[in-house]
């Protein structure tokens, strides 16, 4: 956690909330702004996210849940971005989830972590949605690297080739569910 980052907190924790804010009031809420902005908001929105966001933060940090490992300004961004995403959802707007513009420095790491966890998420949300049999063959095939021999007998099937039939149609329907769901495809992309 940057020095910056270990004074706010320690503000907000002491109840120097002026202080606290500050520091959040500036590099922060230009980021969120740009972010909401790029994304279908307004000014206001932008403004709005902020303030709930600010909101969550005090509360991780009065409860004790704040993890100081986390980039400050990684935090806010992410609870704002996600806050976001459902007013949008709520106002049927078209947003894009994506980061084009947020400047990224080597100091806020975290938020690329977080960005790809939630990629992950996403991705395992999705292959959750396959049948039992084909998140094993598309595991087999894709992170185990095992063969359509080796499958068909991993699987009990007549032979290799019962075993690509099997593997092309899990690749074709997970295709679809992935398609299927754009928000979820777009923000895989990124």
């Amino acid at each position: 956690m940057k020095d910056n980052s270990k004074i706010i907190i320690e503000c907000i924790r002491t109840g120097k909330n002026n202080e606290a804010l500050k520091y959040l009031y500036k590099d922060p809420l230009r980021k969120i702004r740009k972010f909401i902005l790029m994304n279908s908001g307004t000014l206001d929105d932008a403004d709005d996210v902020f303030q709930d966001a600010i909101i969550v933060l005090f509360q991780y940090v009065k409860n004790g849940k704040y993890n100081e490992e986390y980039d400050l300004d990684g935090f806010l961004f992410r609870v704002a971005k996600n806050s976001w995403i459902d007013i949008a959802r709520k106002k049927q707007k078209v947003i894009k989830a994506s980061f084009i513009g947020f400047d990224i420095s080597d100091e806020t790491d975290h938020l690329n972590d977080l960005i790809k966890d939630e990629q992950l998420n996403t991705f395992h949300f999705l292959f959750n949605k396959l049948e039992d049999n084909c998140k094993k063959i598309l595991s087999f095939v894709v992170f185990d690297k095992k063969s359509m021999k080796e499958i068909a007998e991993l699987m009990g099937f007549k032979d290799e080739k019962v075993a690509k039939n099997q593997h092309y149609r899990c690749k074709k329907y997970f295709t679809k569910i992935v398609s299927d769901n754009k928000e979820a495809l777009t923000f895989l992309k990124n």
